[in-house]
């Protein structure tokens, strides 16, 4: 009888964190720390390199030197010009999977992600986010979610606030016992966190007071590393010499002790169904998209609730003559026209500026480079546009231009009736009524448009484990301000458009406040009264 084949359990672990932690080396020293049982043995063996990458060390002379390390099937002298080496941009590029096996029956696969952070852009950056969730997306679960953080962030500056954010958003709140902290280089704070963990408690304090999901900071979440002995081993096997060995070995050996460490409380955990984070980000996904042209329709709503109110207040005036009544029998319409661009184009914020100038210099594609110029001394410099003398923040980039068309419609027995000049027949209060139910009309496709957007607010809300940015409120906010502008401008303005925005962002942040306290109660199931 053959001897019966033990499956081949695999640990999945997915390594996030800011461009300059030090994902890639972490990924070659973990793999060999489990094959080594030294760094001593390291040196006489055959080291694993799960993914090439290049690094400069200086020599007791001070004399630089860089090492790059490439595995058994990539040619060295052509990884040189592959191995991305450039300050402020992430060395990772693409997401890329790397299995090694620490015995028979394991293998631990680690899923490398592009840093967060990146200089060159936010666009960048979301850009790396979807690369991410699709790479995972071919994997049923993972096990743990690796954030490697420096241990010398001893302010919360904005960049921190953001990668810890943006990060926590797109995971979905299932995952929050599988995250662990990871600190690189840790050698110069003794193996501990040093200055950044009172700042990531801060962070993940705000997180918890915000979304009420604690993710756990304790011992059995932190770890240490300090993978410069990985490059020293690296820099010895190209030859290089070094007298401080003894430094490098017992730094080996307490990364070492962590990886296993870190493994053992992997396994434990209940692996986080993938699933979860790819539905969340696909709701997150619709409403980036959907957000500004359903806040759009708002507006448009709103308009046509105005112009119909202002033709029925007329309608019901008794003085009215037969004459002002002829021309007022008729629905006003306010339609929104849809351009779709060719591609997409630059345009200012502010109100004067969009109806002024037609296009902006920047190209879209260079947006947010343009924005985050900065000088020679490093420092950021926010450009301004050529055509518009607007600051580059005030800017967006549109793939759409939405024009609002005024029409009249007439009623075919009420327009013959006019041509036949038999304005004595026409019911003058049976045409009122008609425009009190377009009113109603039209306020049953705001209850419409106002669902909507509230379903993918609780599912968000519900659902991710740090709060995400209201997109659909920002566009409400920017279209309510742009009309504030006109009502300043336009003597002709009517102040019901305005009155009628703010009513529906007042009703909108209401509902976003009961969610949250339903929330914050457990009272998940309620919270759907909305539908």
């Amino acid at each position: 009888m053959a001897d019966s084949v033990v499956p081949q359990e695999e640990i999945n672990i997915l390594l996030l964190g800011e461009t300059g932690a030090g994902k890639s080396t972490f990924i070659n020293a973990f793999a060999n720390y489990f094959k080594f049982n030294s760094l001593d043995d390291a040196i006489s063996g055959e080291i694993d390199v799960l993914i090439a990458s290049k690094f400069t060390v200086t020599d007791e002379d001070y004399e630089t030197k860089t090492i790059t390390v490439v595995n058994e099937e990539e040619d060295e002298d052509e990884d040189g010009d592959n191995v991305i080496d450039r300050t402020g941009e992430s060395s990772t590029q693409e997401c890329g999977a790397y299995v090694f096996y620490p015995d028979e029956n394991k293998a631990i696969r680690l899923i490398d992600t592009p840093g967060i952070g990146d200089t060159r852009g936010i666009e960048y950056d979301k850009q790396n986010f979807e690369n991410i969730l699709n790479c995972i997306s071919q994997y049923d679960y993972l096990n743990g979610i690796c954030i490697l953080l420096k241990p010398n962030n001893a302010r919360l500056n904005i960049l921190f606030k953001y990668c810890i954010q943006e990060l926590l958003s797109h995971l979905h709140k299932s995952a929050k016992n599988n995250i662990i902290f990871c600190f690189t280089n840790t050698r110069g704070t003794f193996f501990r966190p040093g200055d950044t963990l009172p700042v990531l408690k801060q962070q993940l304090d705000e997180i918890q007071k915000k979304s009420d999901i604690e993710i756990k900071i304790c011992k059995d979440t932190i770890y240490c590393f300090d993978n410069e002995s990985f490059r020293f081993l690296a820099a010895v096997k190209k030859g290089m010499i070094f007298t401080d060995k003894e430094n490098f070995s017992s730094s080996w050996e307490k990364s070492a002790n962590e990886s296993l460490r870190l493994f053992q409380y992997i396994i434990n955990c209940k692996p986080h169904k993938i699933i979860d984070t790819i539905s969340l980000n696909n709701a997150r996904q619709r409403i980036m998209i959907l957000c500004k042209p359903l806040a759009e329709v708002n507006r448009n709503i709103q308009e046509n609730i105005a112009e119909v109110k202002k033709l029925k207040e007329e309608l019901q005036k008794e003085d009215i003559t037969a004459d002002e009544l002829k021309n007022k029998l008729y629905i006003p319409t306010i339609e929104l026209n849809i351009t779709l661009l060719e591609r997409p184009k630059v345009e200012c914020t502010k109100s004067r500026c969009k109806e002024t100038v037609e296009s902006c210099h920047v190209k879209w594609k260079m947006l947010n480079v343009f924005i985050q110029k900065r000088k020679h001394n490093g420092t950021m410099l926010l450009g301004k546009c050529k055509s518009c003398h607007c600051p580059a923040k005030n800017h967006k980039a549109i793939s759409y231009e939405s024009k609002s068309k005024y029409s009249k419609k007439f009623d075919e027995n009420i327009a013959k009736k006019i041509s036949e000049n038999k304005l004595d027949q026409i019911d003058k209060e049976n045409h009122i009524k008609m425009l009190h139910e377009k009113i109603n009309q039209l306020k049953a496709q705001q209850d419409i448009v106002d669902n909507v957007t509230i379903q993918f607010t609780q599912f968000l809300m519900q659902n991710a484990i740090a709060t995400f940015n209201d997109s659909y409120a920002e566009c409400l906010d920017y279209i309510i301000h742009f009309e504030k502008n006109r009502l300043n401008t336009s003597k002709d303005y009517n102040n019901e458009i305005l009155e009628g925005l703010e009513e529906t962002k007042r009703k909108y942040d209401e509902k976003v406040n009961v969610i949250k306290k339903m929330i914050e109660n457990d009272d998940q199931y309620r919270v759907n009264y909305f539908n």
